[in-house]
């Protein structure tokens, strides 16, 4: 993936901004959405199905590939546990995961910050979420690796696919036997689920709940680190948390494109005609940087109000976890920056190597280099328990 594909972005909202694309992994024409207004149009408007016609997956479709009824009644299942005051209490938890990340490192002088950090954070976030204790967790770079190749990647994976499947039916069966207070325990004794569906329901809430974060994490930390004004003026109060989240999703939305979108009926985005059937892609990242709807997109302006963005989308499928990603994005750098104020990028950036194309962008490494600091003692990981009821039988607990 081109470091910068910004450029790119900016001739075709000029020059074709629905433009047909070829896509070898998807039957019939696919079209290419670019402009801000379109683009947010385009999210909201009901004759552009997430359903594809034929599911190449052998379970049943996650919640970002139903339209309503079926997608409004999962969503309803799971909204309770994105709330902000929901939310709010991971934090404590979310805080003592940074600080044990920092630790590991701290003492080095240099370290990996997306290997050792970013990668590391949402997804102990999401177990947290999720009830699964630490023991019971595949390493971060594992999770990683068998979601995009199997979800992501083109062509699919299908020995990650099997893993995957069997981690996510390992972490449910745990959570049948041990029981806690957690999301997928209520999913289990509401009964609203099959077992299909509440297997898809797990793995769709730990893919999104790591992948993108990752991403996001990893830009937000090489914003910052090549701003150190701007930094400093936002880990000293001078700037507000939520308007500084919300530019730097804007400038570096995670998710380049949101899912495919099927045409149900003919109809016209801007001048383009789009015939029943056809997939259209709509471009999360070059909408963000519309110089119509943000002045300047290329500058990074942590006091504009940056709110209309579309990283996380808009419409029924706007996403469920946007204030975890605020949290978590928060406690994350100004632990870090608190802790090795100091950091300094190892390696030119131009040397950066980005991916994951075409859907994700952002580093892959992120070397640095600061100041050894004596080791402290936190608080280990909190990784979560399950806790709060007596399991109903003994069972074996490993998820492998």
């Amino acid at each position: 993936m081109t470091a910068d594909p910004y450029p790119g972005y900016a001739w075709l909202r000029e020059h074709d901004p629905v433009c047909p694309v070829d896509d070898p992994n998807v039957p019939g024409r696919t079209w290419l959405v670019t402009r801000y207004d379109d683009v947010r149009a385009c999210l909201a408007d009901r004759r552009l199905g997430s359903r594809a016609p034929v599911n190449p997956d052998p379970h049943s479709p996650g919640l970002s590939n139903l339209d309503d009824p079926g997608h409004a009644r999962l969503r309803r299942l799971v909204a309770a546990a994105f709330t902000p005051a929901a939310v709010s209490r991971l934090r404590e938890r979310t805080a003592r995961t940074c600080a044990h990340a920092v630790e590991s490192f701290a003492g080095r002088g240099r370290a990996d910050l997306v290997a050792e950090y970013t990668r590391q954070i949402p997804v102990a976030v999401v177990h947290d979420l999720l009830g699964i204790p630490e023991a019971e967790r595949a390493p971060a770079a594992d999770v990683l690796d068998m979601w995009y190749r199997a979800k992501f990647q083109q062509p699919r994976d299908e020995v990650k696919l099997a893993e995957m499947l069997a981690y996510v039916r390992k972490l449910v069966d745990r959570k049948r036997s041990h029981p806690g207070d957690d999301l997928p325990t209520r999913l289990i004794e509401s009964g609203a689920l099959t077992g299909d569906e509440l297997e898809v329901m797990v793995m769709t809430l730990i893919g999104a709940g790591h992948i993108t974060t990752i991403q996001f994490l990893g830009t937000t930390v090489l914003r910052l680190l090549a701003h150190p004004g701007r930094r400093a003026a936002l880990l000293g109060g001078g700037i507000d948390w939520s308007r500084a989240v919300n530019e730097l999703l804007r400038l570096d939305s995670p998710d380049h494109v949101a899912e495919y979108r099927y045409a149900s009926e003919d109809m016209t985005i801007a001048d383009a005609r789009v015939a029943e059937g056809d997939v259209v892609l709509l471009s999360l990242a070059s909408a963000n940087h519309d110089p119509k709807r943000f002045p300047d997109p290329g500058v990074l302006d942590l006091t504009r109000d940056a709110r209309p963005h579309l990283a996380f989308g808009h419409g029924a499928h706007a996403c469920l976890g946007s204030h975890l990603v605020r949290m978590q994005t928060e406690i994350a750098i100004t632990t870090l920056f608190g802790r090795l104020p100091d950091l300094a990028l190892d390696i030119p950036g131009d040397e950066i190597d980005w991916g994951y194309a075409p859907t994700f962008r952002g580093p892959r490494a992120l070397p640095v280099t600061f100041t050894p600091r004596e080791p402290m003692t936190p608080a280990p990981p909190a990784g979560a328990t399950d806790r709060g009821r007596a399991p109903r039988h003994r069972a074996a607990s490993g998820l492998g």
